[in-house]
């Protein structure tokens, strides 16, 4: 979902199996510098070093979804709670912001 009618920047990817639903969201600020946040999930905290690893086989790590559907998505930057995702869509498509009621990692 796009607010710049061009598709380049202030944008939510939504990607989700029913299981796991990833978030990111990146924005162009005032200066031109663009940020990427990404729905964070605690309960894989301890994965980030693995994920450098970059096994993508690796199913306690990555989740059967893929961004853009090519790139894998990794546990840590989605949530499995679907009605603070179907939240989180609507506060974009109403404010053009993150929402505050869940985490989120850059």
């Amino acid at each position: 979902m796009f607010l710049d009618p061009d598709g380049e920047c202030d944008w939510l990817e939504v990607v989700s199996d029913g299981e796991w639903l990833f978030l990111g969201y990146c924005f162009q600020d005032e200066t031109g510098r663009f940020d990427n946040w990404y729905s964070y999930n605690p309960d894989y905290a301890d994965t980030i070093e693995q994920i450098r690893d970059a096994d993508f086989s690796d199913k306690n790590i990555y989740t059967p979804i893929n961004s853009g559907g090519q790139s894998p998505i990794p546990k840590i930057q989605t949530i499995t709670d679907m009605d603070a995702g179907v939240k989180a869509v609507e506060y974009f498509i109403r404010t053009g912001k993150r929402y505050p009621g869940i985490d989120w990692m850059c």
